[in-house]
């Protein structure tokens, strides 16, 4: 029930049936009887080789007993899935990711019950993105469809960890990504108090929150045994039910997640003054040309804004990681690039304060670093120094040396001088306190780990880098 990492080597253990081991060459996940047998049924059915063709469902290869690291353990199935690019978290993504991986989730759940099969958990950690196409990425969660049993055991995961998550954020403005401290979720509870009264009444909000509070409490000052699920003895209402249950979860989830929203970061490339139009196009050409040369297969565009140079990077044929602070910008990004197809993963990450790793002993979900260090063979850093600089307060040695274990070789970097207006918007008049950012302590400091490959000066005095790799040079 939980997600290939990138550079881990931790051992998955949450779901009962199975555990998942991550190894340089895939990810291997333990499926013990009975279960494994059920699983085995799924994987040769038609269906199962759709979803795999069609990018839906990660591949999964049976691993024969002889060939097994430790053949003479307890009798279970042992399975081989690719390793994805690069995995990312419900805690990272931009809105429209959160409603991609619920309706991917909800629309194979909805094949597999026509096929007589159905899902039997519902977290976002089931969902892996290329790009922005979701996967789902645990086959584990595949079982038989109990032609009697009208409920979707999985409906409240679904609601706790995909719709409520979503309302608090569109009714209450809680942020997506403290969902990191939610293992499960959020509960009906955590929501009624902080509604406002309306809101409460309002749907989805009522039948996911409201009445379930009000139950719950009914529930808790009686003495009752619990409730035995109603069965149906026909099959085919039995799906119509399920289908008519997930139709609504769609709904639900649709109508909370907030449409496109502007900031002042999801229009600055539009109404930046500090460039003209001949050092744009200088730029673009001194990138174009950089990225050329590198031929990177993975790249990290640090401080994406609208994604122009991740776009540039995609049509160079890298798979890329873009990242930025603004949840508005990353989700205009995503949405974009939904309707262009380019593998680009636009997520909400802060450099300065990087997603931590989570979970058990910090071992079930990794660090962004973790995942990223290695990774990349080419790393962006366009028009953000600066705000590591003076906003976050990073020395330059530091920021220097993060580059380099970001990057496996190439680093195109933009300093931006003292005297730039951004550069002085930003220092608030501590101009003594910062008076050592100069450029020959930037040159200084990245020279420590790179060397310079190619350099421009544009006519606002920004400078454009291309580093390569000391080690590697």
């Amino acid at each position: 029930m939980q997600t290939e990492l990138r550079q881990t080597a931790f051992q998955t253990f949450r779901d009962p049936a199975g555990s998942l081991e991550l190894r340089p060459d895939g990810a291997y996940r333990t499926v013990r009887y009975p279960e494994a047998d059920e699983i085995l049924a799924f994987l040769t059915t038609p269906l199962a080789a759709q979803l795999v063709e069609q990018g839906r469902l990660s591949a999964s290869a049976v691993v024969p007993r002889e060939t097994q690291i430790e053949p003479d353990a307890a009798p279970s199935l042992l399975l081989k899935h690719p390793r994805l690019a690069f995995a990312s978290y419900p805690w990272e993504w931009p809105t429209s990711l959160w409603l991609a991986a619920a309706e991917a989730t909800l629309t194979l759940c909805r094949d597999l019950i026509q096929n007589d099969w159905i899902l039997k958990d519902a977290t976002p950690l089931n969902v892996l993105f290329e790009g922005t196409r979701p996967i789902f990425v645990d086959v584990l969660s595949v079982a038989r469809l109990d032609p009697k049993q009208p409920l979707w055991f999985a409906y409240a995961q679904f609601v706790r960890m995909f719709l409520l998550p979503m309302l608090a954020y569109s009714r209450l403005h809680w942020p997506l990504r403290s969902i990191i401290g939610q293992r499960d979720g959020y509960e009906p509870e955590d929501l009624y108090t902080p509604l406002p009264l309306a809101a409460r009444f309002t749907q989805p909000a009522l039948s996911a929150v409201t009445l379930p509070h009000l139950l719950a409490r009914r529930k808790s000052s009686a003495s009752s045994v619990a409730a035995v699920p109603r069965t149906v003895d026909d099959p085919e209402l039995t799906k119509h039910i399920l289908l008519k249950t997930l139709d609504k979860l769609q709904r639900q989830m649709r109508s909370v997640t907030p449409a496109a929203q502007a900031s002042v970061w999801s229009n600055y490339a539009a109404t930046a003054t500090h460039y003209e139009d001949e050092d744009h196009a200088r730029k673009h050409a001194f990138v174009t040309t950089a990225l050329g040369q590198a031929n990177p297969r993975n790249v990290l565009d640090v401080g994406c804004n609208t994604g122009a140079y991740s776009s540039l990077a995609a049509n160079a044929g890298a798979a890329v990681v873009s990242i930025d602070t603004d949840l508005q910008t990353v989700d205009h990004l995503a949405r974009k690039v939904q309707q262009t197809g380019q593998n680009i993963l636009p997520l909400c990450i802060d450099l300065a304060n990087p997603t931590p790793a989570v979970g058990w002993q910090n071992a079930e979900n990794a660090s962004f670093l973790d995942r990223a260090t290695g990774h990349f063979d080419l790393v962006l850093m366009l028009a953000v120094i600066h705000h590591l600089l003076l906003h976050n307060q990073v020395p330059l040695d530091r920021i220097a040396a993060l580059a380099s274990t970001l990057t496996t070789r190439h680093l195109i970097l933009e300093w931006v001088p003292p005297a730039d207006p951004k550069f002085q918007e930003l220092l608030r008049g501590r101009g003594e306190l910062y008076a050592h950012l100069t450029e020959s302590a930037f040159r200084a400091a990245f020279a420590q780990h790179f060397t310079i490959q190619a350099e421009l000066l544009l006519a606002n005095r920004r400078i454009l880098f291309h580093f390569v790799r000391k080690s590697l040079v």
